[in-house]
């Protein structure tokens, strides 16, 4: 039937009932395509301009349908043969090109067959002027999506650009905030503990060159070495805080053994183990470990009364753990502690860890030994 001529009641009714049937059925897999790609990953899959699309037996259900009711409404007039170009667009954006291909020729044909129907004879420029549409619709449909895979692979490498920023700013941030406290341990060891020093020499050479009996003299001065002794042994614990020396010369793992060792002289056995190969965590992690693990075994010495302790440390994929276990005669974590060198106790362990993302847990009970056990994420970069 030609596109001119006048449509019965009957074949109108068809005409319009097929179009809201096209309709309907390219809303439905449009609103399916447009669903997000997690709602459900049994059915969704993306297809290659980033558009969320459903199984591939589903499109084709799909697709066939609309070229099936689109066929049916050229059966009645060739003018709706300007619906083959969307569907051409279709075809090649959500079929693999493989089937897209074939798609576009069939979808073509028909196109020219409906023509050839409409004039009674097939001629030349019947057939140029859909293959030539086919054509420029099938670059334009391949041209955009090679566009949008090459603005994803841009937007891909800005992001890889802006993460390798963001971890070189914060490993220098680190790097400065490293240099800086180096920096400040020298002034503090060649200004205040050195004049600390200076002051409990000339202290103690003057209670020397005090006369027999000077008692109050001797007693105030007395007093003013005790005091400055006091404030120099506290300098100098700061000193160590800042810049430990056992992470200076070596690793954090062999610090760890070199202070389970020493801890083994005079105390329980002791015993080191390592877990996984180790990889840079920052100097901060690194000293707060080798706390943690001097605070634990400072209070396995003055408190546990153990026989055995185990130090181990483990590096997985993406935290690093420490676990301190003791044999000795256990507590109750719930109640504040010090430790033997008068320091914040498990307080100052969680706290300590807390800071770097981490958890510290301390598991014990009356008799059955005690259990420190802390995991630190790896952090960003993972550079020292």
């Amino acid at each position: 039937m030609g596109s001119g001529a006048v449509l019965s009641d009957r074949d109108a009714s068809i005409v319009v009932a097929l179009s809201v049937l096209l309709a309907a059925t390219y809303a439905v897999g449009f609103v399916d395509r447009a669903r997000p790609a997690g709602s459900d990953r049994r059915k969704v899959r993306v297809d290659p301009v980033g558009t969320a699309v459903v199984s591939p037996g589903r499109v084709l259900r799909w697709l066939g349908t609309l070229t099936v009711v689109w066929a049916g409404l050229m059966a009645f007039s060739a003018g709706f043969s300007w619906l083959g170009f969307p569907l051409i667009a279709l075809y090649l954006q959500v079929l693999p090109l493989r089937l897209a291909i074939p798609a576009v020729a069939v979808g073509t044909a028909v196109v020219v067959a409906a023509r050839d129907v409409q004039a009674g004879a097939l001629e030349a420029p019947q057939v140029a002027g859909p293959v030539m549409g086919a054509l420029v619709s099938t670059l334009l449909v391949l041209g955009y999506q090679a566009l949008h895979r090459e603005c994803q692979a841009r937007l891909s490498l800005i992001e890889e650009l802006v993460a390798t920023r963001d971890a070189l700013a914060a490993s220098q941030r680190e790097a400065g905030r490293l240099a800086e406290r180096q920096r400040l341990a020298r002034e503090i060891h060649d200004t205040v503990a050195q004049g600390l020093s200076s002051v409990i020499m000339l202290l103690r050479a003057t209670d020397a060159a005090l006369p027999p009996d000077a008692s109050l003299a001797r007693e105030r001065t007395a007093a003013a070495a005790e005091v400055a002794t006091a404030n120099l042994a506290e300098c100098r614990r700061f000193l160590h805080e800042l810049n430990p020396l056992p992470l200076v010369e070596t690793p954090l793992p062999e610090a760890l053994r070199r202070l389970v060792d020493r801890s083994a002289e005079g105390g329980p056995s002791s015993a080191f183990h390592l877990h996984g190969e180790p990889y840079p965590l920052g100097a901060e992690c690194d000293v707060a470990l080798l706390r943690l693990t001097q605070e634990a075994l400072a209070n396995v010495r003055g408190h546990a009364h153990a026989t055995t302790c185990v130090v181990s440390l483990c590096y997985l994929d993406d935290r690093v753990t420490l676990d301190v276990f003791d044999d000795g005669k256990g507590f109750d974590p719930e109640l504040p502690r010090q430790d033997s060198g008068g320091g914040f106790g498990l307080h100052g362990m969680r706290q300590r860890i807390a800071e770097l993302g981490g958890v510290l847990t301390v598991e014990s009970t009356i008799g059955e030994g005690t259990a420190v056990a802390a995991s630190v994420p790896m952090p960003n970069g993972g550079t020292s």
